[in-house]
C-alpha cells in the first residue's frame, strides 16, 4: 500500500516492491486555522438546471444537511476481497491523517446546484487504496449514471495499469473521468511526474494554481514520456474547510473541472445539444485561459474558464447536434527547452479532441514540406493522437517552420505550429531508455537537465526507445549511447491480485550489438544503480564483454547521495573535485577507476579497446539527474562538468 499523504520527495524511489498503489491526494499542506481565502469555484457562467450525476470516488463522507439532500448513492469498497486487510462498509469519511478530504472535496463539487453526488469510498484511514477497490468504484459510478466521476487521487503507472482499462471503458461509456494530476511537481525538478490515472488520453489532467493564480510549486507536470502532452488544464488548487483551515493539492484543482463538466453536460441538456464525453472535454480545454507565460506541459492548454467553454459550446453547435468543435494538443512544437540540429529526427504525439467519430485531414504548410512526416489522415473517435516526426535537413537551412492544419469536415479545424532554429552538432549521442520501464527516465523526466547541459554544448541527443531497433546499424549513427538506470525494476500489474516485479533485460543480440559497436570504435556510457532498484544480476550479463560489474550493495546505506572526491586523476575528470552518489560499487578491470568510495570500492570507471571504443560505467545516475545538475544536493561538487567530460570523452571529443 502507498500512501497519499507523504510529502512528495526529491525522486521517485523505485524498488522490486509492491506498487504504491494509491492513490494521491498528494501532498497536503495545511495552513492554520482562521485564514480563510474567499475563491470562486469556476469562472462565470450560466448555471443549468438539468440535473447531473457526478461521481466521488474518495475517503468517504461526512453527510450533513447539505450534503445530505444531494447523495443519491453511497457504497464502500473497503473490503478484504478487495485487498484491504479489513472491511469498512460504511460511508463515513475516513479522514487520514485526521483530515475530511472526502467530505472537503463533496461540499466543493456540491457548491453547483444542478450535481447530484453518488459517494464511493475507497481511501481508508491511512490514505490508501487499492487498485481493485477504485476500478470496482469506476463501473459502479457508470452503472450508477453517472456523468462525471471525480478521482482527487492517483499513483504510479504500471505494466498493465488496470485503471488506464477502467477509464477507458467509462470514457468509452459515456463518462468524464477527472483525476488530479498530483502533487510531485517539486518546483519541477523531477520533470514528468503526471500521476495514474490522470496520465492517460481518457482522463482529464488537472494541475494546481495557487492563490497568486501561477503554476503550484507542487503540481505534477508533463509532457508523458510516451511523448504527448500532460496536464489537460489548470485551475486553482486550493480550498477553505468549514473549520476555517485552508488545504493545497490538485486534489482541489480536479473538483473545480469537475463542476465545470457537469455545468456543461447540464447546458447542453437545457438547449438541446449533444454532448459526448469528447465534445465537453474539447470545449474544456479549447475555452481555457490561455498562460502564455508557461510551457504547456505546466499549465496544459491554461487556466480553466467555463463560460468561455460554455460559449464554444452554444455557438458551434445547432439543436440536437454535437458542437463543431476540434482542437489540437499541444498547438506548438518543440517544447521550449528542445534543441534540434541539423540531420536530427524528432517525434512527438499530437492529441487530437473533438465531439465525436471523425478523420481529420492533414495538411503542411511550410517553405521545407518534405521535412514533415505524419499520416495524410488521422481518424479518432472524440480523443486520440498522431505522431508527428520532423526530419531536419542535413544543410541548408538555419531554420524551419511549418503548420500542421487538422481539419474535420464535421467537426471543423485545428492546427499545430512547428518552428525552431536548427543548430549543428558536434557530436551525435543517443539516450538508450528502451531497458528502463520508468516514467522518469526520458529528457523529459528525470534527466531534463543531462538533455540541456548536452544540448547547450552543441551535442545532439536522440532517444532510443524501442529495444527492437538495437542493432550495429542504428547504434553506428551516433558517436556515443548513454544507457540510462538499465534492468530497472518496475511493477507489472496486469494482475492486480498478484502483482509481480520486471526489469527490461538486454536480449544476446542486443549485447552483441554494443560489443560490436565499441569494438568498432563507438562510446558507451552506462549509468546504473545498486541492486535495490535495478536486476544487478541482468545488467551483469549485459556487461560480461567488458570486464565490469556491479556489486551486490549500495553506497552510502539511507536515501541520500554523498559527495565522491577520491578522484583519480584522468582527462575525463580534469577540474572535477567532487560528484553526488548513492548507488553500487564496482568490479573494474585492470584496475581503471576514476573515483573510490573508498580505498578498494571503485564506483567510476572507464576502458578503451583496441578498435578506439571507449566505455564508462558507473553504479549511480545521481550526478546526471535533475537535482544532481542543478546543484541541490549537499556539498561541494561539479556533477555538470563531469557529466558533460564523460559524454565528450565517450563520443572521442575529448
Amino acid at each position: 500500500m502507498g500512501y497519499y499523504w507523504e510529502p512528495a520527495v526529491h525522486r521517485q524511489s523505485k524498488s522490486n516492491g509492491r506498487r504504491i498503489i494509491a492513490v494521491l491526494i498528494i501532498t497536503m499542506f495545511v495552513i492554520s486555522a482562521g485564514i480563510v481565502y474567499i475563491i470562486s469555484t469556476v469562472p462565470t457562467a450560466n448555471t443549468s438546471t438539468s440535473k447531473v450525476r457526478v461521481a466521488i470516488l474518495d475517503s468517504g463522507i461526512d453527510m450533513n444537511i447539505g450534503l445530505q439532500s444531494r447523495v443519491v448513492s453511497t457504497k464502500s469498497f473497503i473490503t478484504i476481497e478487495n485487498g484491504y486487510s479489513y472491511n469498512d462498509l460504511n460511508i463515513t469519511d475516513s479522514k487520514p491523517e485526521n483530515v475530511a478530504h472526502g467530505t472537503i472535496v463533496a461540499t466543493e463539487i456540491a457548491t453547483s446546484l444542478n450535481i447530484e453526488l453518488c459517494i464511493g469510498k475507497v481511501l481508508g484511514d491511512s490514505g490508501s487504496a487499492t487498485t481493485m477497490a477504485l476500478v470496482q468504484g469506476i463501473h459502479w459510478a457508470v452503472e450508477q449514471n453517472c456523468s462525471v466521476i471525480n478521482l482527487s487521487l492517483g499513483g504510479s503507472p504500471t505494466l498493465g495499469d488496470p485503471l488506464k482499462t477502467a477509464t477507458d471503458w467509462a470514457f468509452q461509456h459515456g463518462v468524464i473521468v477527472v483525476a488530479a494530476a498530483g502533487n510531485s511537481g517539486d518546483s519541477g525538478n523531477l520533470g514528468t511526474s503526471i500521476e495514474s490515472p490522470a496520465l492517460y488520453q481518457s482522463c482529464l489532467a488537472v494541475g494546481a494554481l495557487d492563490q497568486n493564480g501561477i503554476p503550484a510549486t507542487y503540481s505534477s507536470i508533463g509532457p508523458a514520456r510516451a511523448l504527448y502532452m500532460k496536464p489537460d488544464l489548470v485551475a486553482a488548487g486550493y480550498i477553505t474547510a468549514a473549520d476555517g483551515s485552508t488545504y493545497f493539492g490538485t486534489s482541489f484543482a480536479a473538483p473545480r473541472a469537475t463542476i465545470a463538466a457537469a455545468q456543461l453536460i447540464g447546458y447542453s441538456i437545457d438547449h438541446n445539444i449533444t454532448y459526448t464525453p469528447g465534445s465537453i472535454m474539447t470545449a474544456l480545454l479549447k475555452g481555457a485561459d490561455p498562460m502564455n507565460k508557461y510551457p504547456d506541459y505546466v499549465v496544459g492548454a491554461g487556466k480553466l474558464n467555463v463560460a468561455t467553454s460554455q460559449n464554444l459550446i452554444l455557438n458551434s453547435a445547432n439543436q440536437g447536434s454535437l458542437p463543431a468543435i476540434s482542437y489540437a494538443f499541444p498547438g506548438e512544437l518543440p517544447l521550449d527547452y528542445e534543441k534540434l540540429f541539423a540531420s536530427d529526427t524528432y517525434s512527438f504525439n499530437v492529441r487530437l479532441l473533438t465531439s465525436g467519430n471523425t478523420t481529420f485531414v492533414t495538411h503542411v504548410t511550410s517553405s521545407n514540406p518534405e521535412a514533415f512526416i505524419l499520416d495524410n489522415e488521422v481518424a479518432i473517435n472524440q480523443i486520440g493522437q498522431t505522431l508527428v516526426t520532423v526530419k531536419v535537413p542535413s544543410a541548408g537551412i538555419s531554420t524551419l517552420n511549418g503548420t500542421i492544419t487538422f481539419t474535420s469536415t464535421d467537426y471543423g479545424q485545428t492546427s499545430l505550429l512547428i518552428s525552431f532554429d536548427v543548430g549543428v552538432a558536434s557530436a551525435r549521442v543517443a539516450f538508450d531508455i528502451a531497458h528502463t520501464p520508468w516514467d522518469i527516465d526520458s529528457i523529459y523526466g528525470q534527466f531534463r537537465e543531462f538533455y540541456k547541459l548536452l544540448v547547450k554544448n552543441d551535442i545532439s541527443v536522440t532517444e532510443i526507445r524501442d529495444p527492437s531497433t538495437i542493432n550495429l546499424t542504428t547504434l553506428q549513427q551516433y558517436d556515443a549511447v548513454v544507457i540510462l538506470d538499465p534492468c530497472a525494476y518496475d511493477v507489472n500489474e496486469t494482475d492486480p491480485v498478484n502483482l509481480s516485479a520486471f526489469s527490461i533485460q538486454f536480449t544476446p543480440q542486443e549485447i552483441q550489438a554494443y560489443q560490436d559497436y565499441y569494438n568498432a570504435g563507438g562510446g558507451i556510457f552506462v549509468a546504473a544503480l545498486s541492486n535495490a532498484t535495478l536486476n544487478v544480476s541482468a545488467l551483469n550479463d549485459f556487461l560480461s564483454w567488458s570486464g565490469f560489474s556491479l556489486v551486490y550493495d549500495q553506497v552510502p546505506q539511507g536515501n541520500s547521495p554523498i559527495v565522491i572526491n577520491d578522484i583519480v586523476s584522468h582527462v575525463i575528470t580534469s577540474g572535477v573535485n567532487g560528484f553526488s552518489y548513492l548507488g553500487a560499487t564496482l568490479n573494474i578491470p585492470h584496475g581503471a577507476a576514476l573515483a573510490y568510495y573508498a580505498p578498494g570500492f571503485p564506483v567510476m570507471g572507464y576502458e578503451e579497446g583496441t578498435g578506439g571504443g571507449r566505455l564508462v560505467v558507473t553504479g549511480s545516475n545521481f550526478m546526471i539527474d535533475n537535482y544532481g545538475l542543478t546543484g541541490q544536493y549537499d556539498g561541494p561538487q561539479n556533477n555538470a562538468l563531469l557529466a558533460l567530460r564523460v559524454v565528450l570523452w565517450c563520443a572521442g571529443s575529448l
